[in-house]
């Protein structure tokens, strides 16, 4: 007689591989430089805002060289996503426990002072242009954003 057949069940780990980073980097990769001057000019902004308006704004001719992916309606870069997870490793940006914005922290602003003559004003200017334009529609999807927390909030209290 044979025996049944046992399934086994295994538990896989998944590895996965980052560069390692340390602050220098912010020099030789000009992206996170201007990442972080645009986190310092809208003052605090939420991930999905930020995102939004990058996305937008590669219309308007502001492109900043992310690939975009839309996704269900909402749009996503894991690119974007991993400059942001750097610049929050390195203590450049903090993620505000209240409202759950990025917003620059000292160093991040002592880095952007440091470093302003590595931003061109070509770029200032194209961001300047872009921010008019699409202003309303990030202060939009931040208090949207804001309002979905306090919710969240509210319902885990009761």
């Amino acid at each position: 007689m044979s025996q049944p057949s046992q399934t086994s069940k295994s538990k896989d780990l998944k590895v996965v591989t980052r560069q390692v980073i340390n602050p220098s980097v912010i020099k030789e990769d000009k992206r996170k430089l201007q990442l972080l001057y645009i986190i310092k000019t809208l003052n605090s902004v939420s991930e999905k805002a930020l995102t939004q308006f990058l996305y937008e704004a590669k219309d308007k001719g502001f492109d900043m060289g992310y690939p975009f992916s839309v996704i269900g309606g909402n749009v996503v870069s894991q690119q974007l996503k991993d400059d942001i997870t750097s610049l929050l490793y390195l203590g450049l940006i903090e993620n505000d426990p209240g409202n759950k914005k990025l917003k620059l922290t000292m160093s991040g602003e002592e880095t952007v002072e440091g470093n302003m003559s590595l931003i061109d004003d070509a770029f200032k200017n194209s961001l300047t242009q872009a921010l008019n334009e699409l202003k309303n529609k990030i202060v939009a999807i931040d208090e949207e954003y804001s309002l979905k927390l306090r919710s969240e909030r509210r319902g885990r209290r009761r």
